[in-house]
């Protein structure tokens, strides 16, 4: 060996030394003891096979500029280390290699993208906007905005999990049934269609600037609830039976929207899922080895495990590109879903850059009864990121988010939703469920990622012709896209059952009844026709129609009331309110350093704090 290389096999050897005992101090954060799984494979027995999530071996070149490679590993006593499928790839302080960071929150972006195209999907026709009206695009690049402002103040000024924020189901399911009010109730695409563009765009303004006054209101009274520290204090009292309902009715309100976009080609639809399923849990302890190259470090063989990091973005391109070849190739029919040219009127008619700004359609329009009917969101969006920063927070090994960290987030969410409003997303803001379900498969929990694809987001919101280009996604991959995601949403709810006792009947009975009734009372108003309540004033008969049609909002309340009436059994030993009490999934022998997490300037709280307050 050239004295060459002996220099920098000796300059590695102690880059390895330094790197093992920074490592052995971070071991509460890179590796949280906090998670049962990783506490449980922490042993000695040496037939394990111990490797980091990503192996480096440095390529040197010799003085013959021969490259020789030179294996080394960071850790010398195996006890030390952690099997790769237990512990976090990336933890919640860790910073991801800088060629990897980017595709790491390019899926997260994918992740969001598909899910407010989905809601946009459901919407948009609601507001008596075409299919192939560029307004589709400009409320979409809107809501990508607002999602990545959300995103970035969630993660400094909020809780400061590594969640994203966007439009999704919540309010969805409250601004339904505004828009399924008489009065706002569209005309068919026909009638839409020979009104001419300039009557058209008076027509579905008018719709967003009605749930543009609703947003803000619901926004101004969220971020108080969380400012004023009513949250916190109620914290108590949102337990898992009153989170779980809440949190499956999102996906089972919208299943069937999912079905009927698989189902224009069930092909695409299952092909789509199998590579789902196939790369994020058959192949997930793949490793690949990559070159890699940087300026400082010159030549670099990574080993990573990449269907499990990137099985969404792998998935969706894969049958997108599929779907193009065969338009090509003039192999599936002009009318089938998964010809890219079905949607391209939206892509020819949407322009290249427009920057969105607030009230671009208009002054907003505040209305008794689309406020009265916006305000079940509120509690259910409230339930909902309650239990995402409990679940985030477990998926991240870290303790649970203190009181003034809830507070925050939930403050965060309606400041995020009075911008919604401002800007005019038709929309509120709340914390994605599917993002969550995402940490949960990568193990990538990375503040800096999520960071970056909120910056990604606002970049991207103002090139429209590229959000158009979104929009043309095939519905069947949509459709499966968005399966996986309802799954998600469902996994992290059902993950909140581990704080209750299954084997108590009270528990079953009211976590079965809350389900029945979010499922049976919007369908049965569904399906009669005529006045339901016999309200005589309209306003009221309104808002209570608009209540009752919300499964979501009737599975968490009945939930809440039940959990919070009924006695809880004397010889029950897991009572549900295990989130204030919790056990020791939550618990860590390293607190400072969680605390550090969650904790912002004390001087820059007080003043947001004093701020928001002194108006009440």
């Amino acid at each position: 060996m050239g004295n060459g290389i002996k220099w920098e096999f000796d300059r590695i050897q102690s880059m390895a030394v330094h790197q093992r005992r920074q490592s052995k101090q971070k071991t509460p954060t890179e590796c949280g003891h906090a998670h049962s799984r990783c506490r449980q494979s922490k042993t000695k027995s040496p037939q394990y096979n111990y490797f980091p999530v990503m192996d480096v071996i440095k390529v040197a070149p010799d003085h013959n500029n021969t490259a020789l490679e030179m294996p080394f590993d960071l850790e010398d006593e195996p006890e030390n280390s952690e099997p790769v499928d237990d512990c976090l790839a990336y933890a919640i302080n860790v910073n991801p290699p800088s060629y990897l960071t980017p595709l790491l929150a390019i899926q997260n972006v994918v992740t969001t993208l598909s899910c407010l195209i989905f809601v946009y999907n459901i919407l948009a026709p609601k507001l008596c906007i075409l299919p192939e009206d560029p307004a589709r695009a400009d409320l979409l690049a809107t809501a990508v905005m607002v999602a990545g402002f959300s995103t970035g103040m969630q993660t400094i000024l909020g809780v400061r999990l590594p969640i994203v924020q966007s439009s999704g189901f919540v309010y969805l399911f409250c601004t339904l049934p505004i828009l399924e009010l008489p009065k706002w109730q569209c005309n068919s695409n026909i009638d839409l269609f020979t009104m001419g563009p300039e009557a058209r765009t008076l027509e579905w303004n008018l719709r967003v600037r009605n749930i543009q006054g609703a947003m803000i209101i619901t926004g101004i009274i969220q971020m108080f609830l969380g400012y004023s520290g009513f949250i916190g204090k109620s914290l108590k009292y949102i337990t898992p039976l009153t989170v779980v309902p809440t949190m499956c009715l999102i996906g089972l309100s919208v299943i069937e929207k999912g079905v009927f976009l698989m189902s224009g080609n069930w092909t695409t639809a299952i092909i789509t899922l199998f590579l789902l399923t196939l790369f994020s849990q058959y192949l997930r302890k793949v490793v690949i080895s990559l070159p890699v190259y940087s300026s400082q470090g010159g030549l670099f063989r990574v080993r990573l495990k990449i269907f499990a990091l990137f099985s969404i973005l792998l998935s969706v391109g894969i049958m997108w590109i599929l779907c193009f070849y065969m338009t090509n190739r003039n192999i599936i029919l002009p009318t089938d879903p998964i010809n890219t040219e079905s949607k391209t009127g939206v892509l020819r008619n949407a322009p290249m850059f427009r920057l969105p700004y607030p009230f671009q359609w208009g002054r907003p329009t505040f209305s008794l009864t689309s406020v009265l009917a916006m305000l079940p969101a509120i509690f259910a969006n409230i339930v909902q990121s309650v239990a995402n920063y409990y679940t985030c927070a477990r998926f991240s090994n870290l303790t649970k988010p203190p009181k003034n960290a809830v507070s925050r987030g939930i403050g965060i969410e309606g400041i995020s939703t009075i911008f919604a409003g401002i800007l005019g997303t038709g929309s509120g803001v709340s914390s994605s469920s599917e993002n969550v379900g995402n940490i949960g498969i990568t193990q990538v929990c990375s503040r800096n990622v999520i960071g970056l694809a909120a910056c990604i987001m606002i970049f991207l919101s103002t090139f429209t012709k590229l959000i158009a280009l979104l929009i043309t996604l095939p519905d069947p991959v949509l459709g499966a896209m968005t399966s996986v995601l309802l799954v998600l949403i469902g996994a992290v709810a059902l993950s909140n059952l581990q704080f209750i006792n299954l084997n108590s009947l009270r528990n079953m009975y009211i976590l079965g009844l809350s389900i029945f009734f979010g499922l049976a009372i919007p369908k049965y108003i569904s399906t009669v026709q005529g006045n339901v309540t016999n309200i005589k004033n309209e306003t009221a008969n309104d808002v209570v129609i608009a209540y009752l049609s919300s499964g979501i909002f009737i599975a968490g309340f009945v939930g809440f009331i039940l959990d919070n009436t009924i006695p809880v059994d004397d010889d029950d030993a897991m009572n549900s309110n295990t989130y204030q009490n919790p056990g020791k999934e939550f618990k860590t022998p390293n607190n400072t350093v969680d605390d550090q997490v969650y904790t912002i300037s004390d001087y820059l709280f007080d003043k947001i704090n004093y701020f928001l307050t002194f108006f009440m």
